[in-house]
C-alpha cells in the first residue's frame, strides 16, 4: 500500500514538473508584432523611437519582438493595419480624423507632433516677410489639394486663396530653388534644411506660430487591437517612450541607429530632422500626450475648410489614456 502511494505521488510530481516547465518555456517567448512606418526610413521621431527601442532592448524588456518595416507608398501601412498584418503604424492627426470620418476602425494612441509638419517658405530676399505678403504671389500646394493650413494661414492676414496665384507643385523642392514658385509648401522637419543646403536663404512660415491649430504625427493601431489587447498597446508605448527619453540625451547615437535603416542618408540632415521633431513633441506633462481640446480645434479647422464633411468623436479618434497612465503627476515616466 505504502509503495503504491509513493509511486502515485511521484507520478503527480512529474506531471506538475513538466507542466511547470511547459509554462515557463511559453512565457519566455516574446510576442511577435510588426511596426510599419508611413514613409521611408528617416529620423522622424516616431520612427526613431522604434529603431532605438529595438536596438537598446526596450522592446525585449516588454516581452516584444518587433519587425520594423516601412511603407512603400499608396497607404500600404494602413491597408496592412486594417488586415491585422501590422499592429502599429504612423500617421498625422489630420489623417486620423479623415479616416475616422470615413469610418475606418483606426485609433491614435500617442500624439508626438504638438504642432503640424506642414509649413511654407519664401526666399529671404523676396520681400515676403509675413502671410500678408503672399498677396499676388505664386503660392504652391502639393498633392493636388489646397490644404486647410494654407487657407488658415492666409486668413490670419485677411486673405483668401483668391488673393494669391495658386500653383500645384510636386514634392521636389527644386521647383522652388529654381524660382518656379515664390511660396513653397514644405515638411517643416525636413525640406527647409534641404533648401538651405542648396544655398538658398529662406524665411519659414509655420501656421502653428500664427495661431492655426495644427497637430503632427501619431502612432495608430487597429481599433480591435486597442480593445482586445490593451496590454500590448501599453507595452509598445512604454518601450517607445523610454526610447524617446534615451534619444533626448543621446542624439548622436540615435542618428547612428537611424542610419542602419536609412543607409546612405546624410547624418547631419537626419540630425536636423530628429531635433526638429523633438522640439515639436515637447509637452510639460510628457511627450506623446494630447488632449481633447487640441483634437477638437483641428476637427473644427478641417470642417471650416471642407477637408471633411462632418465631425467625429474625439474620444474614438484619439485614445490618450495609455500614454497618460505611463506618466506620473510630474510628467515623468513611471
Amino acid at each position: 500500500m505504502f509503495r503504491a502511494l509513493m509511486l502515485a505521488a511521484a507520478a503527480v510530481s512529474l506531471v506538475v514538473f513538466f507542466a511547470a516547465c511547459g509554462d515557463d518555456g511559453g512565457s519566455d517567448e516574446p510576442q511577435q508584432i510588426t511596426f510599419m512606418a508611413g514613409f521611408r526610413a528617416q529620423a522622424n521621431l516616431p520612427f526613431v523611437a522604434v529603431y532605438v527601442a529595438d536596438a537598446k532592448g526596450f522592446f525585449a524588456d516588454e516581452g516584444l519582438s518587433v519587425d520594423v518595416q516601412h511603407s512603400s507608398g499608396q497607404d500600404e501601412h494602413l491597408k496592412l493595419l486594417l488586415e491585422d498584418q501590422v499592429q502599429f503604424i504612423t500617421g498625422t492627426a489630420s489623417q486620423v480624423i479623415r479616416r475616422r470620418v470615413g469610418e475606418l476602425p483606426v485609433q491614435a494612441v500617442a500624439l508626438f507632433g504638438q504642432r503640424g509638419d506642414q509649413g511654407f517658405i519664401a526666399r529671404a530676399d523676396s520681400g515676403i516677410a509675413s502671410p500678408a505678403d503672399f498677396a499676388g504671389r505664386t503660392v504652391g500646394f502639393k498633392a493636388g489639394v489646397v490644404p486647410a493650413e494654407l487657407h488658415a494661414l492666409l486668413a490670419t492676414a485677411g486673405l483668401t486663396v483668391d488673393d494669391v496665384e495658386l500653383q500645384s507643385v510636386g514634392f521636389d523642392p527644386r521647383t522652388f530653388i529654381e524660382g518656379e514658385v515664390e511660396v513653397y509648401p514644405v515638411f517643416l522637419n525636413n525640406e527647409p534644411d534641404t533648401v538651405q543646403r542648396a544655398g538658398v536663404d529662406i524665411v519659414v512660415f509655420d501656421p502653428h506660430d500664427l495661431g492655426v491649430p495644427t497637430l503632427g504625427l501619431t502612432y495608430l493601431a487597429n481599433e480591435e487591437t486597442v480593445s482586445s489587447d490593451p496590454e500590448l498597446v501599453e507595452r509598445f508605448l512604454r518601450a517607445t517612450l523610454r526610447a524617446i527619453e534615451y534619444i533626448e540625451g543621446n542624439i548622436d547615437e540615435a542618428v547612428e541607429i537611424t542610419l542602419t535603416y536609412a543607409e546612405g542618408a546624410d547624418p547631419e540632415h537626419q540630425r536636423f530632422l530628429l531635433e526638429t521633431d523633438l522640439a515639436a513633441a515637447q509637452r510639460a506633462d510628457g511627450i506623446g500626450r494630447g488632449d481633447a481640446a487640441q483634437w477638437q480645434a483641428l476637427v473644427d479647422l478641417l470642417l471650416e475648410y471642407d477637408v471633411i464633411e462632418q465631425g467625429t468623436d474625439i474620444e474614438s479618434a484619439f485614445v490618450g489614456s495609455f500614454v497618460d497612465d505611463l506618466y506620473d503627476d510630474d510628467g515623468n515616466l513611471r
